[in-house]
């Protein structure tokens, strides 16, 4: 028996071993060159191997598996073994891969045929993130791109700077391009769902933004969302997206603690200048606290924040019955914030409809409709981090809220009660429809013409209760407020394209003809001293006091008229040439000034085309392009043409009278904002783009600058004027690779590098402007400086702390500083520190940002890895002033704790307490700090469930399951909480923290299916 059964193993054995047989051969292109690099796999779970540079390659295989050949920009192809041992394998371009489509203004091209710089993001990237707004997503993920987040609030926007600054009083932020529909560069993003976006197209160059003429100075980001198109005619697909987020505050502010606090307070009492002038301490002085182990530690921050949430709900549905595609979603997205009371909530329905109704005419619409609910934070952060000190307690002896500073004895907020009793809701409503109708009379004639609106409203409603602490010490009662606005926004755009060949010539043709109207109606108002909280802005009448009623209105209305044409011509799709301009009128122009003309022109060429590298297996792709070109902006407040009054009131013959009074003067021969910019830019992809470079260098000067001038001893007291100009220039590097790609396991790198530099080049004759002030003593911070970067941070020179007499004496300072005080370098020598001895001394733009990203795929499981950074910017740390120099009634960091202390710490470089009390302490270096960093911003696992294997084939297409993580860590010198800050928003001071809504770190875990 077991000698019979040794026969049957060895036989088994015999014919396994004869079953496998050597396969080899080659494998070409459709023009019978030989693709180097092809991953052959045996399947099932055989070996594998690539081709070499002659397209060879050689694989053992039993009769029964499948050869399965896969390379990047062809289709997959998968061959039975059989009995044979040689294969010639021819494989076929994959059209969708090697032409991507991009979007561009008024149609589409193909990437190979694009002659102008445009970033693309697909909406992929985008998905199931925890965000609101496609803005919070975009970071890092476009070259030339710079988006910094203004805080962490809920709904809050985030600053997109694209190629840089381009102006001062006109605009910067990009306009968007919603499905076609100019929607403007104050677009409220907030009211798009992510999770709608098919795709992200950023246009950067002259070539590519002309076409938008007056309004794309700043640049253009085109929005594309879903449709149904791409799908098969089979049964429809419904989807349904459900995550769940846990925040956490990330990176803290830390502030000093209340015994600490305590001890700094107590010997800054004790400061004296002593008798000899340079500072002493005098133990008879009385002490603040007695003990001060035995303070108040309030931690206002831990008890203003929480764990937030969100709660994220997509439904949609999708599909082509050949003659119509659609693509209909539902959205829910709850968020509440890390700041106790605070959130953001939006439902938006989102319908997209098109129609064949014959060969040669089409229509479709495009309809989005959001509510949003935001409840504003009722905290003054800033407050907490600058001005609420440790040692005051939340409620009194008699369990009442507290509403004094406790050192300075002034009336100060409660957050706790803030949060508690504060009303502030802020509703938006919002409609954007885009419809079309496009005819094609002969083939390749286009004509489309479409109507566009968006019809918002928001209304806020505001209480601040009596119960208020601080309301309650000043016995004001209640104080209510109501603002609502109501805007129309209408737009009519009509075009012809015309494509044709002439033998190897290839022409399309463009011209269009533009109509807008922007239409905005305001009303609020607000009423004081209610008796009771109970009916709150319900009903204003309530306010008892009638003298408080406050009423205003207002309207605005400004139109938009553009023709424009561009011509894009190919010779043999090698060399390529476009022609763009653009005639734009605004309203906002005087008479003479209404219309202006922007031009551009943009070459490439197509090197890979050419003999001498068509026929390489290296080199798939190459192409030189240059463009330069204008652009405008019109950043124009509305009837600036036209002298504007204010209402004032005054009393005249003993009663009270209303009456006007001119707020400022009509400009005269304004004009546009003008950009001309030059783009130099090469594409290189290896091995059939297995590796795929772009690189760009750019230049470009905004001249007749928009800037308000003082007109001293005139009525209005300023007047905009065209004067001034601002010079950007910067290279970007875009890199993506297909590391590996083959049977179960693949991996792709995309990196993004970008550096832009500013100057100021003119401001009209003035040595600089002023921006911003951003600390309440030490005069402005921020500024513009030609010569500088747009802007710069001045201040005086921080030199550390006196350490002896003979350096006072010697610095002429004697009688004015202090031992362990600070010493500041005197730039012209008078004995004086003050405005005069300030230099510049940082600026907030980085040398070179960028993000890089990693996916990983091993047979169902994916792995998403993205890492976004910024170096060499500086912030501006606005509390470092008075937080380090020390002010008794405000709080402190804890950096004071190393403080300057005679015979403990007398190397310190900050001040003893007590020695810099002075209401003037200079901005200085001290409070600029490196604020370059690198953040994982995303890490995201996927997990394919197995349909078939669960039984759930027919039923579910999908059925995904993911874990995402958002902000997971900071590498950074900055020590003020998070690097990345916009205290004052979009404006044009960028860098500046004082005590922002801090931002998050987030886990999400969601369920996407597919039926």
């Amino acid at each position: 028996m077991l000698k019979q059964r040794l026969i049957t193993a060895f036989v088994l054995l015999a014919t396994c071993a004869y079953g496998q047989q050597t396969v080899s051969g080659v494998v070409e292109d459709a023009d019978n060159f030989p693709l180097t690099g092809v991953y052959v796999l045996v399947a099932p779970g055989g070996e594998g191997t690539v081709t070499d540079l002659d397209g060879q390659f050689e694989v053992t295989a039993s009769p029964g598996d499948t050869l399965v050949f896969s390379f990047l920009g062809f289709s997959t192809q998968r061959i039975p073994v059989g009995n044979q041992t040689s294969l010639d394998v021819t494989m076929s371009e994959n059209a969708q891969l090697i032409d991507e489509v991009v979007v561009v203004g008024y149609g589409i091209t193909k990437k190979r045929d694009l002659v102008s710089s445009v970033s693309q993001v697909k909406g992929d990237v985008l998905e199931n993130q925890p965000v609101s707004r496609l803005d919070q997503a975009l970071q890092g993920r476009a070259t030339g791109v710079s988006v910094t987040s203004n805080d962490g609030t809920p709904g809050s926007g985030a600053t997109i700077r694209i190629r840089g600054t381009n102006s001062v009083n006109g605009n910067n932020n990009p306009l968007f391009v919603i499905d076609g529909f100019i929607a403007g560069s104050d677009f409220d993003l907030n009211t798009l769902n992510v999770n709608d976006i098919a795709s992200i197209e950023v246009l950067k160059d002259a070539t590519a933004l002309a076409i938008y003429g007056t309004r794309g100075a700043s640049g253009v980001v085109l929005v594309t969302t879903k449709t149904g198109a791409n799908l098969s005619t089979e049964r429809p697909i419904v989807s349904i997206n459900q995550y769940y987020t846990v925040q956490n505050v990330a990176n803290q502010v830390e502030l000093l603690t209340g015994e600490d606090y305590a001890n700094y307070v107590n010997e800054a009492a004790q400061f004296v200048p002593g008798p000899d002038g340079f500072g002493a301490i005098d133990p008879s002085l009385p002490l603040i606290f007695d003990d001060p182990a035995s303070a108040p530690s309030t931690d206002w921050l831990g008890l203003v924040t929480q764990a937030g949430q969100i709660v994220n709900t997509d439904l949609s549905i999708r599909g082509n019955t050949g003659r119509t595609n659609y693509y209909v979603s539902m959205n829910r997205f709850d968020q509440e914030g890390v700041i106790k009371s605070s959130g953001f909530q939006r439902y938006s329905l989102r319908t997209n409809l098109d129609f064949k109704i014959s060969d040669k005419l089409s229509t479709g619409i495009r309809v989005n409709l959001s509510r949003t609910n935001r409840e504003n934070n009722k905290v003054n952060y800033s407050q907490i981090v600058s001005h609420l000190l440790p040692t005051r307690n939340v409620y009194d002896e008699n369990g009442e809220y507290t509403a004094i500073n406790p050192v300075s004895a002034t009336l100060q907020r409660n957050p706790v009660a803030d949060q508690e009793l504060r009303v502030d809701n802020r509703y938006d409503n919002d409609l954007l429809a885009n419809t079309y109708l496009q005819l094609e009379p002969i083939t390749g004639l286009v004509l489309k013409t479409s109507f566009g609106a968006e019809i918002s409203s928001f209304k806020r409603n505001f209480y601040l209760p009596g119960a208020l602490p601080e309301r309650l010490v000043d016995g004001t009662g209640g104080y209510a407020s109501i603002n609502t606005v109501q805007s129309n926004d209408l737009l009519n755009e009509n075009t012809a394209t015309y494509t044709f060949d002439v033998g190897n010539h290839g022409f399309n043709v463009l011209g269009g003809f533009s109509l807008q109207r922007n239409e905005s109606e305001g009303f609020s108002a607000n009423a004081e001293r209610f008796p009771n909280d109970v009916v709150q802005f319900n009903n204003l009448s309530f306010g008892s006091d009638p003298a408080t009623y406050q009423l205003s209105s207002g309207y605005s209305r400004r139109t938009f008229v553009s023709y424009f044409a561009r011509l894009n011509y190919s010779f043999n799709s090698k060399y390529l040439i476009s022609l763009t301009g653009r005639r734009d009128g605004s309203s906002v122009f005087e008479d003479g000034n209404k219309y202006a003309f922007f031009p551009s022109v943009g070459v490439a060429w197509n090197v890979h085309s050419e003999p001498f590298l068509s026929e390489s297996n290296v080199v798939s792709r190459l192409k030189i392009r240059g463009s330069f070109g204008e652009v405008g902006e019109q950043g124009v407040p509305i009837y600036n043409s036209i002298a504007r009054f204010n209402n004032v009131n005054a009393y005249f013959n003993e009663t009270l009278v209303n009456g006007v009074l001119i707020g400022s003067l009509p400009s005269r021969n304004l004009t546009w904002e003008t950009t001309q910019q030059l783009d130099l830019g090469f594409e290189l992809g290896l091995w059939q783009d297995r590796i795929f470079l772009e690189a760009d260098y750019y230049r470009k000067t905004t001249e007749d600058l928009l800037l308000n001038r003082d007109l001293p001893g005139t009525a209005g007291g300023s007047q905009l004027q065209n004067v001034g100009s601002i010079r950007n220039e910067g290279v970007e590097f875009s890199l993506r690779s297909f590391n590996i790609s083959n049977g179960d396991f693949s991996w792709e790198t995309q990196l993004t590098v970008s550096a832009n530099r500013n100057e100021v080049l003119d401001l009209g004759g003035d040595e600089f402007i002023n921006l911003r002030q951003p600390t309440n003593q030490g005069g402005s911070g921020v500024r513009l400086i030609p010569g500088q970067p747009a802007p710069v941070f001045v201040g005086a020179v921080y030199l550390g702390t006196y350490k002896d007499k003979e350096t006072i004496v010697a610095d002429g300072f004697e009688g004015r500083a202090f031992i362990g005080g600070p010493r500041y370098l005197d730039q012209d020598g008078n004995g004086v520190i003050n405005d005069l001895d300030y230099v510049v001394i940082g600026n907030p733009q980085p040398d070179f940002y960028g993000g890089i990203r990693n996916t990983f795929s091993y047979k169902d499981f994916s792995l998403d890895i993205f890492f976004q950074g910024s170096y060499g910017n500086e912030g501006y740390n606005g509390v470092a002033q008075t937080g380090l120099f020390g002010r008794g009634e405000q709080t402190l960091l804890p950096a004071v704790v190393n403080r300057w202390q005679e015979g403990i710490n007398e190397t310190s470089n900050i001040p003893r307490a007590g020695a810099s009390t002075s209401l003037f302490n200079p901005n200085n270096t001290l409070g600029i700090e490196d604020a370059s960093f690198l953040r994982l911003k995303t890490l995201s696992l996927n997990y394919d469930l197995p349909v078939a294997g669960l039984g759930l084939d027919g039923i579910v297409r999908d059925l995904k399951v993911y874990v995402t993580g958002n902000n997971l860590f900071l590498i950074t010198n900055w020590s003020f909480g998070d690097p990345e800050v916009s205290n004052y928003g979009s404006g044009l001071e960028q860098g500046v923290s004082t005590g922002e809504y801090p931002y998050s770190r987030s886990f999400t875990f969601g369920l996407n299916a597919s039926f």
